[in-house]
């Protein structure tokens, strides 16, 4: 036996799993943005150290207009790195162990990450003109200055790591608090379902009364089945009242030659009879037995008749020729009870029957007619084509 398939629990799952995706795929984007910020942070700060650096170039105050690093009021962060050098690689000031890299062919600063010390480092390195003595007529000494400066990136990927961690513990938690609306949403939307399935409990063998509920056929994807469930039971109540009355009928017609058939045999074991009253007697119950015969073959024809009509039809018969014949047959009782028979057809028309089972239903309608109907009435049968 395979476990039960909760649609409750398929729903939530699907939602949350969507969700999570999302999230996921959310939490990827904002950790590329959160990075690319703090980077673009990081490397506005490294900018401004480097133009802080780049102010305490120095003019030496000698004769060769030589330039100098004064570090009076320039902040460096902790464990910063960094190395000021003149247009001739001498090395105007610097701290911890930089390492090299080529200078930019632009004005433009430039970014490096790397390894110092088993560390990861970001470094600037940028180039700049500093002029000595720009009030001379040569228009002063140009020295081409070059920064490299650069602090541990760590802190970066923490702020990053911080963000993720607070996107992922709110995520959590409207994952949770999706959750039980979304239980509560889909069994609430769901309660037509079981309105319709508590209604259809209340059907038995002998109330087969049933009406889909307001909110099952207000329910677009429901009144499908609603309709559907009405229909068939529908169908199937007037198939348990043509098996009751057949049923009925059957005892009704049975029980008369039953007990013609009875008494007949009674009769003839009441007292000693001779051979020749025998016989008589046997003969008399054989045709009770052959009239019974017949009462069950036609009871079986009109069940037969009652059924729904099969796909394929091999039999046609003329509904005047057949309702003549009726009439015909029944034209003795039509007498006894003085009652006037007329037949009215503007057409011949052909329906898909056997003649002999067309007859015989006939036949019986127009016996409960004759035997319903007061005497000196009148039965009026018309056909249309």
């Amino acid at each position: 036996m395979t476990g039960s398939i909760s649609i409750t629990r398929r729903l939530i799952v699907t939602v949350l799993v969507l969700e999570l995706l999302s999230a996921v795929a959310l939490i990827g984007a904002i950790t590329v943005h959160e990075r690319h910020m703090q980077l673009k942070a990081f490397d506005a700060s490294l900018v401004a150290t480097g133009e802080s650096l780049m102010g305490a170039v120095q003019d030496t105050e000698d004769e060769a207009d030589n330039v100098m690093l004064d570090m009076r009021g320039v902040q460096v962060a902790k464990n910063a790195a960094f190395r000021v050098e003149d247009e001739r690689d001498r090395v105007l000031g610097s701290a911890g162990d930089p390492p090299r890299f080529e200078k930019p062919l632009s004005a433009a600063p430039a970014f490096h990450d790397t390894d110092v010390n088993g560390r990861a480092y970001r470094f600037l390195v940028m180039q700049a003109l500093r002029i000595v003595d720009p009030g001379e007529p040569n228009g002063g000494v140009r020295h081409s200055i070059t920064i490299v400066y650069g602090t541990p990136v760590g802190h970066v990927w923490h702020e990053v790591l911080e963000a993720i961690r607070f996107f992922a513990i709110a995520t959590a938690i409207l994952l949770g608090f999706t959750a039980a609306v979304m239980a509560w949403l889909v069994r609430k939307g769901l309660s037509p379902v079981y309105e319709l399935a508590r209604e259809a409990e209340r059907i038995t063998s002998s109330g087969w009364h049933f009406e889909a509920p307001v909110s099952a056929k207000n329910t677009v994807e429901l009144r499908p089945l609603a309709t559907a469930l009405e229909v068939a039971l529908a169908r199937l109540r007037r198939s348990f009242e043509q098996q009751r009355r057949f049923t009925n009928d059957a005892a009704h017609e049975l029980k008369t030659d039953v007990a013609i058939v009875k008494s007949s045999l009674q009769l003839l074991s009441m007292r000693k009879r001779t051979v020749e009253e025998y016989t008589r007697g046997l003969v008399l119950s054989l045709d009770d037995f052959t009239r019974l015969e017949s009462t069950v073959q036609r009871m079986l024809t009109l069940a037969r008749l009652e059924q729904p009509a099969g796909s394929e039809v091999r039999h046609f018969c003329s509904l005047r020729s057949v309702m003549e014949d009726a009439i015909h047959q029944s034209e003795p009782l039509a007498e006894l009870k003085s009652i006037e028979v007329t037949f009215a057809s503007s057409a011949d028309a052909r329906v898909p029957i056997d003649s002999r089972d067309w007859l015989l239903l006939c036949s019986n309608i127009l016996l409960n007619a004759l035997q319903h109907s007061p005497e000196g009435g009148t039965i009026r049968i018309a056909t249309e084509g």
